[in-house]
Parts: C-alpha cells; structure tokens; sequence
C-alpha cells in the first residue's frame, strides 16, 4: 500500500482537532512539564553556555578538542535530567500513541497502563538500534580508514545514509507498541521494517517537509517571544526561554505523534479507514 501524504496529514490533522483536550493534557504531562521543571530547577543544562569560541589563529585540533571537552562536560553534568526528560517522553508517546488504537475502545487510564508498560520496549529498541548502528559503523569505518582515510570518509558518509535510512524505516515503532499492544522489541522493529516497505522515501520527504515547516514556524515564534520575555530582564528572560523551548518541544512532539498516528493507520492492512472518532 502506498501512502497517501495528503490524507496522512488531513488524518493527523483530524486527531489533533477532534481530541485536542486530551492530548494536548498528556503532552503537557510528558513533555511540557518535566522539561519546564528541568529549565526551572536547572537552567544551566536547559540552556547550556556555548563553549568559548577558539581565538584567531590558534590550533584548529585543539580548539576542537576544548569545545568537545565543554560539550562532554555539560552532558556529564546534566545527564539524569536528559534521561528523566526521555523516558518521560516515551512514557507519553506510548500513552498518546494507544489513545488511537483500534482495537477495543480504550480510556485515557488504559493508555496511560500502556505507556509505562510501553515505554521500557520503546527505549529497548532505540538502544537495540544505537548499538547495532554503533557496532556496524565503528567496524566498517575502522577497516576503511586502515586501507585509505578518503575510504573511511567515503565508507563513513555510507554509514550515516543507512543509519538514516534504518531510521526511516523503524520509525512506527512507538506506533505499534502503543497502537497494537506489542512488547517484543525484535518483533516491533521487524513489523515496522514490514509496514513502511515501498514508502521509506515518502516517509522522508513526509517527515522531512514536515520539520522544515514546523522548525520555521517555531522558530520565528521563539524569535518574537524570547524577544519580548528579554525585555522584562532577568530572571524573566531565563525562565520565558525555558518555557518557550518546553512549549515548542511538546507542540511539534504532540504533531509528531498524530502523524505517526495517521501514517500507521493507512499502512496497516486491515485497519479502519473510516472517520477519525474522539476517544474516551
């Protein structure tokens, strides 16, 4: 089956305007919220310091290795916050995801059920697929460079399309463990390797169009209000950007989300194409 973008969106769209008081509650919950409280609590991982840009003329190699070091050092700093923001994050896509199940007629209770019992499969995967892309690429990349460093430049540009690629089409994962009810990491990868054949390049452009549009829009969004929330000085300016970029993060996520929705119905054989209906 070949997906239809247009209907893809005008679905998405559809569960956005039929059930915006739910979702936009539970996106709230799990993406709104902790990443607000993270911008209150800690602001300096919110919105980390740029590194310190390398004075003219000094080494190349190691104005790279200072500002690598500064990165590594703020995620060193910030990483329980970064993983509490995550797993929240799965925890609410999973829940929102098995809103829009087909199967039966399930509550707000059931899916939130779902979404702590999904969330564990949902990170099990993207660790599955890290690894995996981490193993193939390091090995390929490795024995390329020993033979020539343009080989290991040309084999490494490779490797980023297929893990793009391999993205692309395990992108329905939380879809299906949150829409069908599937716990078995292997077995999610796989049907979702299965459901996107023959629409991998759609998909992207889908999603792709979909980003640069969003991103635009957020961003010229951010640019007026941060501009406004400075003009009220410390410690408003910190507190407005902390809510701006928590704001915008739930906004495009909750999209994200009725995307993969819509994207997912129209590639399942059997579903239900008939009017999107509000949920309990």
């Amino acid at each position: 089956m070949k997906l239809d973008m247009g209907k893809a969106w005008s679905d998405a769209t559809g569960l956005i305007s039929t059930n915006f008081g739910l979702l936009a509650s539970i996106v709230g919950l799990f993406y709104f919220l902790p990443s607000f409280g993270v911008a209150l609590l800690a602001p300096e991982v919110a919105n980390p310091t740029p590194p310190p840009m390398p004075a003219g003329g000094s080494d190349p190699n190691a104005a790279l290795e200072a500002m690598m070091g500064a990165l590594q050092e703020q995620y060193a700093n910030g990483w329980p916050y970064f993983l509490f923001i995550t797993i929240a994050a799965y925890v609410g896509s999973v829940s929102v995801l098995a809103l829009f199940a087909e199967r039966g007629n399930p509550t707000v209770g059931d899916a939130l059920k779902a979404g702590l019992r999904g969330a564990p499969i949902y990170l099990a995967t993207q660790l599955i697929f890290a690894l995996t892309i981490g193993l193939v690429a390091g090995l390929l990349v490795a024995g390329a460079v020993l033979i020539s460093p343009v080989l290991g430049i040309v084999v490494g540009l490779i490797v980023i399309i297929g893990a793009v690629y391999a993205s692309i089409k395990l992108i329905l994962v939380p879809a299906i463990i949150g829409m069908e009810g599937n716990l078995n990491p292997i077995s999610v990868m796989r049907r979702s390797w299965k459901l996107t054949k023959g629409n991998s390049l759609l998909i992207f452009v889908f999603l792709f169009v979909l980003i640069v549009v969003v991103g635009l829009v957020s961003l010229v969004a951010s640019l007026v209000l941060t501009t406004v929330f400075a003009a009220f000085g410390e410690p408003v300016a910190s507190i407005g950007a902390g809510f701006i970029s928590s704001l915008s993060s739930a906004i495009v996520g909750g999209l994200f989300l009725c995307v993969l929705a819509a994207i997912h119905r129209q590639l399942t054989p059997g579903a239900s194409q008939a009017d999107i209906e509000a949920f309990d």
